[in-house]
């Protein structure tokens, strides 16, 4: 006999020539296990090494070209960047200079357009010997206007100076000369262009400019008084006063002949005392006492009176003639007076287009400036200062006429020493006055040209700029405007250009360093596997001698397990690899009760059992140097003794059986939560033998290490015939142990063995200490395998699952445990996909006890199931990482355990079977919400496996309340029938009319305990809102209904909607909801009788248990009047036929269960089958039992 690995892949290549190895060639176990690890370090040390060079190379590269491309790159944006800069600041550099050059020529300009006035006004007052101030220039229209014109400015005005003993004199002279106006204005009608400030293009609505001061019939306007009869002052309140002779300032500067002439229906301002004007006064006095020309302070035109820095006169007196106001006031008084209304007094000239304008300068804005220039007496060097000029300019056209070409964005910021500064903008050909202030942006402090408006003596007075007096200085800054045309997108494009070749190279080299890498890893990868897989498989021993060869055979290592040698197909090449090992002991451990536990498990649970329970034996036996060969199925094989020999194999493979068994307990009760009832009831049988095998690699398909011999048959012997939770061993085992002095760690068993090709065999126990619940577990036999050997008038015995004393606590709270671990993760998925909906929770908690009707009365044809979601189903799939409320968690476990105890004493409707009835429920549910499963491929797209499933898939409130009402479907069960309680009368019965009293009770106790406030978060996490508790209490009322089998009228209705639902031959059709109704349905009935489409223990254990439960109520006087046993084999039978075979073959026709519903049809018929050539003596067997257990229960044992 052989025992062969599973584990073991396809090794491709050829066979390998080997040598046979002498026992005395072999090392110790522990210096073969420090040579095999030293080895393994070193290798690992020298791959490292090597990783760390080509990694540091790789590194050194990539960074040489990422700094190469990060400097490449700075290089030229940072290039391109100055030579922008550059250019912005040469531009700026150039216009900045042709502006200030601009504004000294064109204040040179303007000095010499006033000075041309001033040298002819003195010529003609010494050729007609006139006696100032007592000068009217003749002519003085043509040449105001040739002053403006070349001046550029918008108003010249001749003010003679008058001591104060010549007020009265200059009044009087002043009042017979006054012709000059009339041709001021008759001019100005006749030529408008030559005399009207030049910024002022238009008269349209927007400039205030009024035209009728340029018409000719604007000269008639001018009568005989429109000349102050006296030399005036305007006083803060806006009233004339006259100058009288004894004022302090001396003299007096009357504003005289000026144009252009403002003859729009105001008061004209002549023989204005323009030296009364204190902002005006220094740079007077510079004049007159310098004889200097002086720039003054700059004043807003808007601000301004008819184009004059005179102070404004009070609105009322504008619409009188000089003579109302000199006589209503007098001469020699203030013309101080009350206010009047504006509105009442004041008349506006309205000009030809409509446009409302009460002066020449309505219309003009913006800085001006006076420049005041001396009229001499003579231009000999002895000269006097008879008289001013103010020739009025806007700052303005100082810049216009001289713009550098195409400027953009320039700012020009005035300033001067008598703290006065504003700003203009020069964009294109305008220049936009921005207001008073500095208003260049402070990034460009650092670019600011400086330039002072000074200009060299006049051509002909030689008169020179006042430089102490309220200088100016011009400062020109660029503007974040203007350096935007000198930001363009090349640097960006030419870096971006030089990136891209960059990370094209890079991407280049990283490429194809990825490519061999890639290449190399897939190597590595490969060789790691098949160094993986061969030391899984062989020992190093023998994988040494497949990976490397020996003596330089090239058809040695593992190329040659597979080689076909020659003409001979299939033959491997070289000697066949084999070794013989004369000491050895060799283990065979089989889970006992595995076959029966498994049938009621998702594979999921099934893998996970396994998993971690030889995964934490082999953990202790590479601890313990334990040779392991395999597994077959659920038996774990272990050998001592080789492939290094060990003197102590026999000592050191009891103690690995002994350590092996001591962790079986804690791992199956620390699974038991997550793997559910009855883990706990796992056991492992153990059998040892020890004597020589032959072991080797067979080659061929699947080669694998394998030991051959008696030895290993004798082992297996030892185990199927041993017991759960023993470790039974064979007379050589025990006569090696009594030679090393361990006889007392064994046992003789008081029975032999039948052995197969051995007859009868002594055996042997190995001592352990074990407590009274392992001594019962010993007694019973749960695996199918051994229990068939057994030869028995009891052909069954059960393990009583009912709960007694402090075990019954114990399993309560486990089972308790599990159940809420279970609802949890429901729970999470339901808040998962809440999650992507965002529903509050928005409901009353008094819903379920607000229910009038019975629950009979709700049973739905079918309920609405909610549509497909796709990123819902994505929330779901990733709902493990879900965190519930601690609160909820409390409240699940508080409810679960309430629940718990609302379940009676019984046999078979208890607590216990309601955690069966649940696990069954979760693992036909699992099958339906896995597609994978259900053998859909796994590309399909996710709605297909929706619809497929009905709709189940994608609700997870559906799945939870499957397994909610799986928990509380028997809640209160009082042992007996429907028809029982009926026929009785019983409360219950009497409350809900003889119609399902059981189940009707389940539900009300169940939603009477949930409504309650103590469990207000639960409720809340369960469902969001009124409709959902609504659905979920109609999902659990159609569960728990379903699982009235017997009751005529609820079968009925279900006959009918299976028919409408999956006969074709109905009319009408049916809808998915109907469908998905009807699976829910079949879930909770075929997990009601799952134990009898499991396997034929987990059938018999529930079976026993109903039968005794039956049987007590015979006797109680609650049940059938004959003895149950009579009719339980024939009842069994007839279940089978009519109720439980028929339920799973309609599980297959639903079309969702996949291999599940195959699986469950094949247990029930093999049940069947077993029960009926069974059953009778089964029947027997029980009834004994019961009564045993009766009389033990009487005389106080339990």
């Amino acid at each position: 006999m052989s025992f062969t690995s599973n584990h073991g892949k396809p090794l491709n290549g050829a066979s390998v020539a080997t040598n046979s190895v002498s026992g005395g060639g072999m090392t110790s176990s522990s210096s073969g296990a420090e040579s095999k690890t030293m080895s393994e370090v070193q290798e690992t040390t020298h791959m490292l090494q090597r990783d760390h060079k080509v990694r540091r190379i790789r590194i050194m590269a990539i960074s040489v070209l990422f700094i190469a491309a990060a400097s490449v790159c700075g290089g030229v944006y940072t290039s391109l960047k100055r030579s922008e800069r550059r250019e912005f600041e040469n531009r700026f550099a150039d216009q900045a200079s042709q502006i200030g050059h601009a504004l000294e020529a064109e204040l040179d300009n303007k000095l010499r357009a006033i000075d041309a006035l001033s040298v002819t006004i003195t010529s003609f007052a010494r050729s007609r010997m006139g006696q100032w101030p007592n000068v009217t220039v003749p002519e003085f229209p043509y040449r105001a206007a040739s002053t403006l014109s070349v001046g550029r400015a918008i108003s010249v005005a001749l003010q003679p100076t008058v001591s104060m003993n010549q007020v009265s004199q200059w009044e009087a002279y002043s009042n017979q000369h006054q012709q000059w106006q009339k041709e001021v204005l008759e001019f100005q009608a006749k030529y408008p262009e030559a005399i009207r400030p030049e910024s002022v293009v238009d008269d349209g609505p927007n400039t205030g400019f009024n035209r009728n001061a340029f018409k000719p019939e604007a000269a008639s306007t001018i009568s005989a008084d429109s000349i102050s009869d006296f030399v005036y002052r305007i006083d803060s309140n806006g009233f004339p006063t006259r100058v009288i002779s004894d004022a302090k300032q001396g003299i007096a500067l009357p504003l005289w002949q000026h144009a252009p002439v403002h003859a729009d229906g105001l008061l004209p301002r002549t023989n204005f005392d323009t030296y009364s004007v204190e902002k005006n006064a220094g740079a007077l006095d510079q004049v007159i006492q310098n004889h200097m020309a002086v720039l003054g302070k700059t004043f807003e035109l808007s601000d301004s009176s008819q184009g004059h820095d005179f102070p404004e006169m009070d609105a009322t007196l504008e619409t009188q003639s000089w003579n109302d106001v000199w006589t209503e006031n007098g001469p020699s008084t203030s013309a101080i007076r009350t206010r009047q209304s504006p509105s009442s007094n004041v008349k506006q000239n309205q000009g030809s287009n409509g446009v409302s304008s009460s002066s020449l300068s309505n219309g003009l804005d913006g800085p001006a400036v006076n420049i005041f220039y001396p009229v001499f007496s003579d231009l000999n060097d002895n000269r006097t200062v008879v008289a001013v000029l103010a020739l009025t300019t806007k700052w303005d056209s100082f810049l216009l006429p001289n713009l550098p070409p195409d400027p953009n964005g320039l700012i020009v910021t005035l300033r001067n020493e008598c703290d006065q500064s504003f700003s203009f903008e020069i964009t294109g050909e305008e220049v936009i006055y921005l207001g008073t202030g500095d208003y260049h942006e402070e990034a460009y402090d650092k670019y600011g040209k400086d330039f002072m408006l000074v200009a060299d003596s006049s051509v002909f007075t030689e008169v020179p700029m006042a430089s102490s007096y309220c200088s100016h200085t011009a400062t020109v800054y660029p503007s974040s405007q203007m350096r935007e045309q000198f930001a363009t997108d090349a640097p960006t494009f030419y870096t971006v250009g030089a990136a891209i070749i960059f990370l094209f190279t890079m991407f280049v080299f990283v490429f194809y360093d990825y490519l061999v890498q890639r290449r190399q890893n897939h190597l590595a990868d490969k060789a790691s596997k098949t160094n993986a897989i061969i030391s899984s498989l062989f020992p190093k021993i023998v994988r040494d001698r497949l990976l490397e060869g020996e003596g330089g055979n090239n058809t040695s290592g593992m190329a040659g397990i597979m080689k076909v040698n020659g003409d001979t197909v299939g033959k491997p090449a070289g000697p066949p690899i084999a070794n013989f090992f004369a000491n050895t002991t060799v283990m065979f451990g089989d889970i006992a009760g595995f076959t029966a536990w498994s049938s009621s498990r998702q594979p999921s649970e099934v893998f996970t059992l396994l998993e971690t329970l030889y995964g934490k034996i082999d953990s202790i036996a590479r601890e313990m140097h334990v040779f392991k060969v395999e597994t077959i199925g659920d038996c774990y094989v272990a050998v001592t003794g080789l492939p290094n020999p060990q003197e102590d194999h026999h000592l050191r493979m009891v103690k690995f059986a002994k350590r092996v068994l001591k962790c079986m307990g804690p791992l199956t009760r620390e699974m038991e939560v997550m793997l559910g009832p009855d883990t706990t009831k796992l056991g492992f049988r153990i059998g040892l033998h020890s004597g020589p095998v032959t072991a080797g690699v067979l080659r061929g398909e699947k080669s694998r290490f394998q030991l051959f011999g008696d030895t290993v048959n004798m082992a297996s012997r030892m185990e199927s015939t041993g017991k759960r939770n023993y470790i039974q061993v064979s007379n050589s085992t025990a006569s090696l142990l009594a030679v090393s002095g361990k006889e007392h760690w064994i046992t003789k068993r008081e029975d032999t063995v039948q052995a197969k090709g051995k007859g009868s065999v002594q055996t042997y126990w190995v001592k352990k200490m074990v407590t009274h619940a392992e001594k019962t577990d010993a007694n019973s036999i749960g695996d199918s395998s051994h229990s068939e050997k057994k030869s028995s008038s009891k052909t069954f015995v059960s393990v009583d699952g009912d709960l007694h004393g402090e075990n019954e606590n114990r399993i309560r709270k486990t089972l308790i445990e599990w159940q809420v671990e279970l609802l949890s993760r429901l729970l999470k998925r339901i808040v998962a996909k809440r999650s992507y909906h965002s529903n509050e929770v928005q409901h009353s908690f008094d819903v379920f006890a607000s229910e009038k009707t019975m629950p009979r009365e709700e049973i739905a044809d079918e309920v609405t199931m909610p549509s497909f979601n796709s990123r819902a189903s994505l929330r779901i799939a990733t709902s493990q990482y879900t965190q519930l409320p601690s609160e909820v968690l409390d409240q699940l476990e508080d409810f679960v355990t309430s629940v718990a105890f609302l379940y009676r004493d019984n046999s078979f409707h208890n607590y216990e079977h309601a955690c069966h009835v649940t696990m069954s429920a979760n693992k036909f549910l699992t099958r339906v919400v896995d597609p994978k499963v259900n053998g859909l491929d796994d590309s399909s797209p996710q709605a297909p496996s929706y619809e497929y499933a009905y709709g189940l898939t994608g609700d997870p409130l559906t799945q939870f309340a499957i397994i909610f009402s799986a928990l509380i479907h028997d809640i209160d069960h009082q042992g007996v029938s429907n028809k029982q309680l009926t026929d009785e009368n019983n409360r219950i019965a009497v409350m809900y009319n003889g119609k399902s009293p059981a189940e009707q009770n389940s539900i009300d106790l169940a939603f009477e305990v949930l409504g309650s406030s103590q469990y207000h978060d639960l409720v809340s996490c369960i469902c969001a809102n009124e409709e959902e508790l609504k659905r979920f209490r109609q999902l659990v009322v159609n569960c728990v209904m379903a699982t009235d089998i017997f009751d005529k009228d609820l079968l009925a209705i279900r006959n009918k909607k299976w028919k409408k639902a999956f006969n074709s031959e109905v009319e009408g059709g049916s809808s998915s909801d109907l469908k998905a109704t009807i699976v829910i349905e079949h879930i909770i009935q075929a997990a009601d009788v799952a134990h009898t489409m499991q396997h034929w223990h987990v059938y018999q254990k529930w079976n026993e248990k109903l039968f005794f439960e039956m049987c007590t109520a015979h006797e109680t006087g609650r049940g059938p009047a004959k003895d149950p046993a009579s009719g339980w084999y024939e009842g069994e039978l007839w279940f089978f036929d009519n109720y439980v075979i028929p339920l799973a073959k309609k599980l297959e026709e639903c079309g969702v269960f996949g291999v599940s519903s195959d699986e469950c049809l094949n247990y029930a018929l093999e049940n069947r089958k077993e029960w009926e050539t069974r059953g009778r003596d089964l029947v027997t067997s029980m009834k004994e039992r019961y009564v045993e257990k009766k009389e033990e229960k009487s005389s106080g044992i339990v």
